[in-house]
């Protein structure tokens, strides 16, 4: 064997064990969301108990029979419009505080070799307040809105207000976390451009970065403010105004048609809304400041909030550092909840993941409908109408269960099944269907067209495209996007927990109603440790994941 042919066979062993390897760990992972599954203690077989299909069937039986009645009808277009100028409100403030703080958050690519250095306490003090801001950052978005609400509920009383404080703190972190990193993967070449002519932080900003982010931040405001409508649906569950009060009300008293009517109320609205951030996406960004700033005039003056209440509340702390002792029994308990908390967010992240798999390829246009080709093969009529009705049926899975928000959800499994982990993990599965679904297939509509129209130009059907043209291409970003909807999901578990859906949201609510601040406060220092410390192994294992060997095309050379 000469020099070649050792060469190729090391190759392909080390392919070979690569495989092996990814195989290896699919299959642990598999493991470990089944021993999840079973050390939380939630037994799916209780979907299908005798109490708990005949829960199922008078939850659907009611639901399909929607209350239409004309004042109910007036009171639900009522709600639906404060939950929209709610979800407007607190979005444009999420993003105004999200793009300030990002501003001092982002790390300015420097020279190799700059021509003038700023002096040593300079640095250090930017470089200080980049780490404050990212605290401040990733204290705001540990704290799930819910909590946010019920604080604000305390200090400005029942209403909108605080509904639309939540959703701007918690969501003003999560945006200004994505504009930071957003704006430090820019083209670096401009921004050295401007630092060695000597221009500054707010120039280079304004004239390297900003252009470079502008059609990606505008995006991702848009896909928030969708995100924040059905947050505004579900805050009125504490009080907090908007559709969630008449959710919470029709769950309580068993008014299932009216529950349907108000879901179905959430539904049009979010339909709509991406219909029009659709068109907006692809406008100039004035058009969308233009709208955030009438609608955010609308919601001022729509919207009764007490901004005053806000310093001159006579309500007690909301947090207390006094005598903050460490009580070894109730931090043990802290400890358990935190681990049940983890594992539910795992298990429904995996199992919203592979469903969202399966779905996500039909719902994808080039691969069902269309082709990668530039001209393709007629195929027989009853083959295309049976692939768009594949399609437009996976599309409408996808739709509505990314509508319907966690909390809501929760609440009705809890009527399902009884409280405990698997409402929660139900809930929360069922949501990410949806989301998963909904980021699988835009990355699937993104890929590289060549090495799939090699395929299908050789004859590959649909389900070979994807797996060898397709999927090698996605799978390092699919395994990404799974990652951080566990993040997500570990926050949106300690939501619904505050309905009896298992998880650190219990404890955290009752710390709450009880006015317990000293538990409080220690619950919320670990929910922040626990995101910060979930937030870096994400990133650290995104980061490794997208620049693993595996996650290059198998097709390359046809890229």
């Amino acid at each position: 064997m000469n020099a070649s042919d050792r060469s190729a066979d090391r190759a392909w062993r080390a392919e070979r064990q690569a495989h092996w390897r990814q195989y290896a760990m699919w299959l642990l992972i598999g493991l470990s969301g089944w021993l999840c599954l079973a050390l939380t203690g939630a037994h799916p077989t209780k979907l299908f108990d005798q109490d708990g299909l005949r829960n199922a069937g008078d939850i659907f039986s009611g639901m399909a029979h929607p209350d239409v009645s004309p004042d109910f009808l007036a009171r639900v277009f009522e709600l639906s419009v404060e939950s929209l100028l709610i979800g407007i409100l607190g979005t444009v403030m999420a993003v105004l505080l999200g793009t300030s703080l990002a501003f001092f958050a982002i790390r300015v690519p420097d020279l190799p070799d700059p021509p003038r250095q700023a002096p040593a306490w300079v640095r250090h003090s930017l470089a200080l307040a980049r780490w404050l801001t990212r605290l401040v950052l990733s204290v705001l978005r540990a704290i799930p809105e819910i909590v946010w609400a019920y604080l604000f509920v305390r200090l400005i009383g029942l209403g909108p207000g605080a509904a639309v404080l939540a959703i701007g703190l918690t969501v003003g972190g999560n945006i200004g976390k994505l504009y930071a990193e957003l704006a430090e993967a820019v083209e670096p070449r401009t921004v050295q451009a401007l630092r060695a002519a000597g221009a500054s932080r707010w120039a280079i900003f304004l004239h390297a970065v900003l252009p470079q982010v502008s059609r990606q931040w505008t995006g991702y405001a848009l896909f928030c403010l969708e995100c924040n409508i059905r947050i505004g649906t579900i805050l009125g569950v504490v009080g907090a105004g908007g559709l969630g009060s008449e959710i919470a009300l029709s769950l309580r008293y068993f008014q299932y048609d009216k529950l349907a009517t108000t879901l179905l109320a959430v539904l049009a609205f979010v339909v709509a809304l991406e219909l029009v951030s659709a068109q907006l996406r692809q406008r100039r960004a004035r058009w969308s400041l233009g709208l955030a700033a009438m609608g955010s005039a609308w919601a001022l003056h729509q919207l009764d909030i007490p901004w005053a209440d806000l310093l001159n509340s006579q309500a007690p702390p909301l947090l207390t550092f006094d005598k903050l002792v460490v009580d070894a029994p109730f931090m043990q308990a802290v400890a358990a909840q935190i681990g049940e908390t983890l594992m539910m967010a795992w298990v429904a992240t995996l199992v919203s993941a592979g469903l969202a798999f399966v779905l996500a390829p039909i719902a994808a246009s080039h691969l069902m409908t269309g082709s990668y080709l530039s001209d393709p093969l007629r195929t027989a009529a009853v083959s295309r109408l049976w692939r768009q009705a594949l399609k437009w049926a996976s599309r409408a899975i996808l739709q509505g269960t990314r509508v319907v928000p966690e909390l809501t959800l929760a609440l009705v499994f809890v009527v399902w099944v009884g409280g405990g982990p698997l409402a929660g993990i139900m809930a929360i599965a069922v949501h990410n269907i949806g989301v998963m679904g909904r980021l699988f297939a835009d990355v699937f509509e993104e890929v590289e067209a060549g090495p799939p129209a090699v395929l299908q130009a050789q004859g590959a059907g649909t389900l070979a495209t994807f797996l060898f043209g397709v999927l090698p291409q996605v799978k390092a970003r699919l395994a990404a996007f799974t990652l951080y909807r566990f993040e997500v999901n570990v926050r949106a578990t300690a939501m619904v927990g505050f309905v009896g859906a298992g998880g650190i949201g219990d404890a955290l609510n009752t710390a709450i109603s009880l006015f317990h601040m000293r538990d409080l406060t220690l619950l919320l220092l670990t929910m922040l440790t626990l995101v910060a410390v979930v937030d870096a192994l994400g990133d650290k294992v995104r980061a490794r994941i997208l620049s693993a060997p595996f996650s290059k095309p198998l097709l390359a050379p046809y890229a």
